[in-house]
């Protein structure tokens, strides 16, 4: 029996994502409080228990996406949190062991709270909010294209505030967490 277009594309694009992404055998944390009224959340203890940890590098463009989250499926599937490093190569020379702040235009480091598989669809309003304060603190952060010592990412986040855009007195989260893994 010959495959369908739509088993063609969907094998093609798992393979595309397989190429672009490394998963690293890690551990980590991600707790604090989360506020999402539309899907019951409503500031008690939360806790990521993240189990997956990835990395997905991209040399051409010189930037790194960390994502540290609860189970190995498609980011619209799962929960978790990503890191985006706009500039891999000044946090890795000049900031390790700095606190780095979240927040602002010109921040080298990003990070989201997703909560699509806590949250998936409620009201079509997803789950996705930004950090616009708190810290991360690099001891560690493998940069493909630059020499390495290790193949190791070590960091810890501290009192995070995320919020939804739109909606920011009644849609965010404080978090507080760590994560290490190894690039494989």
């Amino acid at each position: 029996m010959a495959a369908s277009l739509h088993d063609l594309c969907a094998l093609a694009l798992c393979g595309v994502l397989a190429m672009g992404c490394s998963k690293g055998n890690g551990e980590g944390s991600a707790v604090g409080q989360v506020w999402a009224p539309d899907c019951g959340l409503d500031g008690g203890d939360f806790s990521l228990n993240p189990d997956f940890f990835a990395m997905q590098p991209s040399a051409s463009v010189e930037i790194i996406d960390i994502v540290v989250q609860r189970g190995s499926d498609f980011k619209s599937y799962s929960d978790g949190i990503s890191v985006f490093i706009r500039e891999p190569e000044l946090v890795k020379e000049a900031m390790l062991g700095v606190e780095i702040p979240f927040g602002g235009l010109e921040a080298p480091v990003e990070m989201t709270l997703y909560l699509n598989a806590t949250c998936p669809g409620i009201a079509r309003i997803p789950v996705a909010y930004g950090a616009v304060s708190g810290t991360i603190r690099f001891e560690e952060l493998y940069v493909p294209w630059v020499s390495n010592a290790t193949k190791q990412t070590i960091a810890v986040f501290s009192n995070v505030e995320l919020v939804d855009g739109k909606d920011p007195d009644e849609r965010r989260a404080v978090l507080d967490g760590d994560f290490s893994f190894l690039f494989e």
